[in-house]
Formats: structure tokens, sequence, C-alpha cells
């Protein structure tokens, strides 16, 4: 390994030239511990399938929780989160994503739940597509999720909305389109978050072959590698699972009535954002609800600042699009 010239670096990974890629652990200051005492927003961790080494991390926001919003909040919807980094790389505990998770929470006064899913190569995909799958079911298992004391008390399956980052995002379309066509029993889907989704495909767009600042935090080249890790081996990037909206997939797609409304965010800056407004307009064509957000000047995760305009415009985007959705939730709009 020592002679192979790195292409780029993640926390717990490490990208080569030679498009070989090597795990590592992440550092323990880039992993935020669950803290259940603490406030506005407690959290703590639950194994969803010990067998595949499934769990998320639960965010509480302890305020509706004690019932001190508006109206009765002790039952909130539930925010069922798929985080990003390619299908390859970063974990539910990451330091950004339980921030992120955690003003999401304290945004919407929702109860969010992150999941950590199988991460490619050792688990290509459909592995995270059927842990993402499994944790929504989890969700109302009567040994799962309904013996969780925090979800037993506190949150309303028929308000559930599905969201996630990059990859996430990517997992959370691929969710909610199979949910949409299995019997979910008391669960219901209101809506769906997608934020700059992992989307891809052979042809080229233009978003994708103008220059790319050397430190932006998604480029087209570090995108395909991602792709060569997490498809299935010998699949193209015009495989259903990152070309989404490929002309023999609209069949099925207009076929699914019961696909819930989304938000799909793009960040105009982002290697990503023609992928993503093609799958905005596909979608559109196939008769599905959506709102489409351009963030300008937004370059690939810029979320990941939490105190900045632009997080705070995602935020507030967020918080009206759930608000329109279940008018009575206590968000903070």
């Amino acid at each position: 390994m020592a002679s192979q010239e790195i292409a780029r670096e993640f926390p717990d990974g490490v990208f080569f030239v030679d498009r070989s890629f090597a795990r590592k652990s992440m550092p323990k200051f880039l992993r935020v511990p669950a803290n259940p005492s603490a406030s506005p927003i407690a959290s703590r961790d639950a194994v969803i399938d010990e067998e595949h080494g499934i769990w998320a991390r639960i965010f509480l926001p302890t305020d509706q929780a004690q019932g001190k919003g508006e109206g009765d909040s002790s039952k909130l919807p539930v925010v069922l989160f798929f985080h990003g980094g390619g299908f390859v790389t970063l974990s539910a505990d990451f330091c950004v994503f339980h921030v992120l998770c955690s003003s999401i929470a304290e945004k919407l006064g929702a109860l969010v739940i992150g999941v950590n899913y199988r991460l490619a190569p050792e688990n290509r995909l459909p592995a995270a597509y059927e842990d993402g799958f499994a944790a929504l079911k989890w969700l109302a298992d009567e040994q799962g999720g309904r013996r969780d004391p925090w979800l037993a008390s506190h949150a309303d399956l028929s308000k559930i909305l599905v969201m996630g980052d990059s990859a996430g995002g990517n997992l959370a379309h691929h969710v909610t389109v199979r949910a949409a066509v299995e019997d979910l029993g008391e669960m219901r889907i209101m809506g769906q978050v997608l934020i700059q989704p992992f989307f891809g495909g052979i042809a080229r767009f233009p978003s994708e072959t103008k220059p790319q600042p050397p430190n932006s935090t998604l480029t087209t080249d570090l995108s395909d590698q991602l792709w060569e890790l997490a498809l299935p081996i010998g699949a193209s990037r015009d495989h259903p699972y990152c070309h989404v909206v490929a002309p023999d997939l609209k069949a099925q797609l207009r076929e699914i009535e019961a696909l819930p409304k989304a938000l799909v965010v793009a960040g105009s800056e982002d290697v990503l954002c023609d992928r993503v407004v093609e799958f905005a307009e596909v979608m559109r064509e196939c008769g599905k609800d959506l709102e489409l957000l351009v963030v300008e000047n937004a370059g690939h995760a810029f979320y990941i600042v939490p105190e900045s305009e632009k997080t705070a415009q995602l935020l507030e985007k967020i918080s009206a699009f759930v608000h329109g959705l279940i008018p009575k939730i206590n968000s903070k709009v």
C-alpha cells in the first residue's frame, strides 16, 4: 500500500489512483457517541439486524417528547434518514451526520432515525437497499422498533418521511419505490426528501464535464470510482441502481401510483446537478408530485457546514415541505 499513489482520502477509507480502495478505521474524534440525556436533542443507538451489522441512531427532541410543544406532541413524525458516502464510506455516527440529523430533529420536531447500512465494496449493491428497507420494516416490528422505548412512546408510524443525502438520497429513492408497491400495514410514508441524490450514467452531462475545483467534495472521477466499487461486479453506470431514470424504467415509474411527494435538492455547482435536475424532470413526466430546490453557488455536501446560510436555507425548505405534508407538526418555521 505504501507505494500506491493516493487519489483521495476519506475519514474511513483511501482511494488510490489505480482505482483500488482500502478501508481504515475512522478516527475516534470524528465519531460522535450517542447521548440519551442530551437536550434539546437526545440520542441513542439501536440494533436493527445484528447478523448484518445494521443499526440506527435515534434522535429525540426532548421538548416535544415531554409535551412542551404546541398541542399533543407525545407522538412525533418519524424521519428515516440514510447517510451519504458514495455507498462506500462514512457511517451514521460520523460527526457531520450526527449534527445534521440533530438539526433536522430540532427543526422539524420529529424523531429522526439515522440508519447505518452495509458498505461496498465488501457488500455491493443491492445490500444497502436491502438494509434500508429492513430498517423501514423494523419500525413496526413487534420484536424490533416496537420494543424500543423511544419509538414505542413517541413514534407516529402513520407519519413517516424517508430522507437521505448523496448516496443516501439514492438509497431513499429506491426504498420509497419499493415501499410504494408493498404492504406496510399501519405505516404510511408521507413524503421523501432527496438531498443531492447520487445518480449517474455513462453519457456525460455538462455539470460532470465542466472544470471542477481540486477541493470539490465530489468530482466526476471520484463519482466513477465510487460506482465501480458499489455496483455489482461487471455492471456499468447505466445500471438501474445508478441510472434510475433510464428510458426503460420510465414505464415502471408511471405504474407506481402510491409514490409519495418528493422534495429534491440540487446544488448549482455540484457535479451531480444536471443528474438531479434530470431526475426531477423525468419524475414529473411520469406524473409524480415533486418540488425541486436548486441551491445557487452550492457544491456537493454544502450542508456539512452547520451554521452556513445555505444550510439554514435547506433546513427552512425541508421544514416548509414537511409542514405542507403534515400541517400540525411542531416544526420551527
